[in-house]
């Protein structure tokens, strides 16, 4: 009985911190100075609203938990919490290349050393025979310009 009251308890235990898990953007503020992180989040595209932050870049709304000066825990919230009515609908990205795709995902994941796959496309937009896509990699946002081919023509920090 104690065996399987124990193994609940864990498996509850990682349920609860998969579920209030922070984004990966602002993830490697848990455990900081609260004082020096709140400027460190607005660096990162949040902006303090009552009691919670939100990032319109990426469309997070976050709750933080301070306890002993420092941030205890960073936990994802519904936009509402943050006073915003709708998400953004994702990007059409259908009548984007598939070639165009990858070559900016792969570039913006090796631009900023995030691990393979972390870049997510935010807008496209066909600019005469090249594509400009918004990339969000971590707490960066990276403007592409690429062919339809998957050349990768410049990469801005925006």
């Amino acid at each position: 009985m104690r065996s399987i009251l124990g193994f609940a308890t864990i498996f509850w235990s990682f349920s609860i911190s998969a579920f209030a898990a922070a984004p990966n953007d602002i993830a490697d503020l848990v455990g900081s100075r609260a004082k020096g992180s709140e400027s460190e989040m607005q660096e990162r595209g949040y902006e303090h609203v009552g009691s919670t932050w939100w990032n319109d870049e990426t469309g997070t709304c976050v709750g933080v938990h301070v306890e002993n000066g420092r941030y205890a825990r960073i936990d994802r919230l519904k936009p509402s919490a943050c006073g915003q009515t709708s998400l953004a609908s994702p990007p059409d990205l259908s009548k984007v290349p598939p070639r165009a795709l990858s070559a900016c995902s792969r570039r913006a994941d090796r631009y900023r050393s995030a691990r393979g796959g972390a870049s997510v496309v935010k807008a496209a937009k066909r600019t005469g025979p090249t594509w400009l896509l918004t990339m969000a990699t971590r707490h960066y946002i990276l403007k592409c310009t690429v062919t339809a081919s998957g050349r990768v023509i410049r990469m801005d920090v925006k």
